[in-house]
């Protein structure tokens, strides 16, 4: 194809998303919502609703940029894990490095410019979020059981409360069909391999069962670029093993009663890097809702859910043994072949935490004006012990755990809300839909304490409860010009609360990081405007979005106990009449609420249906987020792109059929260049280029029962990274999944 009207000097990837900009000014909705193997296709998309809307709203109804990920679309999909296919979304900020191994307690998962803990993701409508970290439990969900995702961008807290900031994600899992089984095995290089086994089971008209037994294996890669590989003597590629098991049953108690209950045993075992380095989580699971119709337009739903995790952490690591005896891995370039190399663990964490929840959510349907009104209220209450070992670097190999402190939180959170929402129809073209939320929350039970090994004298203790509130509204609006070419626009407000790991768990020695359990909600205010085009072949659309962050949970450094908050003086100093920071090594580091941020940018996409067998797509999104304000102890700029978030992301795909059982998948992945560091060098922004990385799957059909595919991701064997490091630690750069490929068959009984 030839664009016209482009300079060479801004390259051909660019001249190609700019056009596609200029072309299309926006993202697809419709072509978002489901993929199109036929012109056909596009004449059904009316039948795609959205679950998290919490009214069954159709997706290009949608009054935010919503995004439905069909069967078609995962199937052809290079990704092997849940995360890695949200990645290619537009919006999202993943990293390059898959969910299954790296490490459960920094993973984040970030959509427009914002990250930790501000994506909500729910699974069937239950929060799959670690209730310690505020990360999500990828590991719970294999692809082979998930149905289609439902994307949300915006600002969804007047519905759903607490880290709905930046959007949210709604995987539905798959339902019970008659006595059908289906069994999914695969591998690929890495050491990956996986096995699904999925049986229907049909009791009667009244119950159906699913039983679902997933296991993922994976021996991973060594994420450290190999010029560097010499600062960790005897790293290896950090492995995982996930498993899940879940028994599921759909009953009817009754022409207008329906319901379901699924039980869940879930394990990621993951050894990161060192023999003495390992994440063990055991979490099992369970759901219950009831579905109650009221009539001919009303409707009651009830969800209970209760999870508990047990979390056995060890961060391995190793050095160099000298002559001297002092055990040190900096300037071990130099050190000779016959030098020792020392394994052991520098902390160990035993961590016990527990959710329980419940909501309840009334909803009916009136007439053409006043489309529905829906009220709910939900509660969530969750509770969280942890115990740290921090150990020394050794100073004799033959004792290599020398014990250094130990540490202990605690703490229970409870979480209430109450929400409600109406649609209303003034015109026939136009719909909008307003919303609010009042949620409370409570901090109780907390308590941290240090002590040090030399002394055991435990410093810390008991901290006070706390309780906050705050009100979400939010109003959309979505008007038809034809019946091709739609507007929309949302505003907003929404916010998310700290976790445990922020208000609960200090830890490390030299320096400490303490946690402040006076921590206040991080929250946003934000907007924005959309435009589709619906066509029979063609699809085209825009958003233009912009969120204001106030009061963003960041941590400062302390040297000096002079001016020191309690909660760090509490637990760092060794006496009680001169304040010091003994108990920490000499040096703190404490969670504030004293950053505010904007992020705002566009989001464009395009699907054209060429030919009956062949689909085009593209989207393009430019993100700006920065900081506005922050305290004088925070070092990162103002007003300067934040670390580790490309300004520019698109793709470009093509799906093409060029036999009825055979489907071939092509994508140019376009990750643009990002700052890695603008810290270490006041005025002084390092960085990085930008990437191309090609994806490839290819699926067909044996039989009408056995299918096979293959993907390809990173075909070309890119060397890349999209973490932020020090530019004067560059052997923290993380690299991005290299090249590879995954083979499969899928056998349905």
């Amino acid at each position: 194809m030839k664009t016209t009207g482009c300079r060479k000097s801004i390259g051909p990837l660019r001249c190609g998303l700019a056009a596609l900009a200029l072309a299309a000014a926006g993202s697809a909705l419709a072509a978002d919502a489901a993929p199109q193997s036929s012109p056909d296709t596009a004449t059904n998309l009316a039948t795609v609703t959205v679950s998290a809307s919490l009214n069954q709203t159709r997706v290009e109804d949608m009054p935010l940029h919503t995004t439905v990920i069909g069967q078609d679309e995962i199937k052809l999909s290079a990704a092997q894990t849940l995360d890695q296919l949200l990645r290619t979304v537009p919006g999202f900020n993943f990293t390059g490095v898959p969910a299954a191994i790296s490490d459960p307690t920094g993973q984040q998962t970030r959509m427009r410019g914002l990250g930790n803990a501000k994506v909500l993701v729910l699974l069937d409508g239950i929060p799959i979020i670690d209730p310690f970290y505020l990360t999500t439990q990828f590991y719970k969900v294999p692809l082979a059981d998930v149905d289609h995702i439902e994307v949300i961008r915006g600002g969804t807290s007047s519905l759903w409360g607490s880290m709905a900031v930046a959007g949210m994600v709604n995987i539905i899992t798959r339902r019970p069909a008659g006595n059908a089984g289906v069994v999914t095995a695969g591998g690929g290089n890495h050491g990956t391999a996986s096995l699904s086994w999925s049986q229907d089971l049909t009791v009667s008209d009244a119950l159906a069962l699913n039983l679902a037994v997933n296991q993922y294996r994976t021996d991973g890669y060594i994420t450290t670029p190999p010029m560097y590989r010499w600062k960790f003597p005897l790293q290896q590629a950090t492995s995982a093993r996930d498993t899940n098991v879940a028994l599921s049953a759909y009953f009817k108690l009754g022409d207008d009663l329906k319901g379901f209950l699924r039980l869940g045993q879930h394990r990621q075992d993951q050894h990161i890097g060192y023999r003495h380095g390992r994440n063990l989580q055991k979490n099992p699971d369970g759901a219950l809702g009831l579905d109650q119709r009221l009539g001919k337009d009303g409707s009651l739903s009830w969800r209970a859910w209760a999870q508990d995790v047990h979390f056995t952490k060890y961060n391995g690591a190793t050095c160099y043994y000298q002559a001297t005896g002092v055990c040190q891995n900096s300037n071990a370039r130099n050190q000779t072949i016959s030098d020792e190399v020392v394994e052991y663990h520098s902390q160990y964490g035993d961590q016990h935490y527990r959710e329980q929840g419940s909501s309840l959510t009334w909803s009916k349907s009136f007439n053409a004006v006043l489309n529905s009104l829906q009220v709910g209220t939900s509660y969530r209450h969750l509770s969280a012990r942890d115990a740290e070992s921090f150990f020394a670097t050794p100073r004799d190999p033959n004792r290599p755990q020398v014990l250094n402190a130990t540490g202990y939180g605690q703490g229970a959170q409870t979480f209430g809300g109450a929400f409600v929402q109406a649609k209303i129809s003034p015109l026939a073209a136009l719909q909008v839909t307003v919303s609010g939320r009042y949620d409370s929350w409570r901090n109780t039970d907390q308590v941290h304490t240090l002590a040090k090994a030399s002394t055991g004298v435990a410093s810390g203790g008991a901290l006070p409860s706390g309780s906050k509130s705050a009100f979400n509204p939010g109003v959309g609006l979505h008007y038809d010009l034809s019946n091709e070419w739609s507007l929309r626009g949302a505003a907003y407000k929404a916010f998310r609360a700290p976790g445990f790991n922020n208000t609960t768990r200090s830890y490390g020695v030299g320096p400490t990081t303490v946690a402040n359990p006076n921590l206040g909600p991080e929250t946003m205010t934000g907007w924005e405007a959309g435009s589709d085009w619906r066509g029979y072949v063609l699809t085209l659309g825009a958003t233009y979005f912009r969120y204001d962050i106030r009061d963003m949970i960041a941590t400062y450094r302390l040297t000096s106990p002079t001016g020191a908050p309690q909660p760090v003086l509490s637990l760092c100093s060794s006496s009680a009449t001169i304040p010091n920071f003994d108990n920490c090594g000499g040096a703190a580091n404490y969670y504030t609420n004293d950053q505010n941020g904007q992020s705002h940018g566009v989001e464009l996409n395009g699907s054209w249906q060429l030919t009956p067998a062949l689909r085009l797509g593209a989207n393009f999104t430019w993100t700006s987020t920065y900081l506005t304000s922050e305290a004088s102890a925070i070092t990162t700029p103002l007003d300067v792109q934040l670390v580790g978030i490309p300004r520019k992301k698109g793709s470009l795909d093509a799906t093409w059929h060029p036999t009825p059982r055979l489907t071939l998948y092509g994508q140019m992945l376009y990750i643009g260049p990002m700052h890695l560091d603008v810290t270490t060098t006041r005025g002084a922004h390092y960085g990085q280029g930008g990437n191309l990385v090609y994806n490839a799957s290819a699926g067909y059909a044996l039989t009408d029962s056995l299918d096979l595919s293959l993907s390809l991701t990173n075909l070309f064997d890119r060397t890349y990274s999209e973490n932020a490091y020090a530019i004067t630690q560059p052997w923290s750069r993380t690299l991005a999944m290299p090249r590879t490929f995954f083979v499969s068959a899928t056998v349905r009984y």
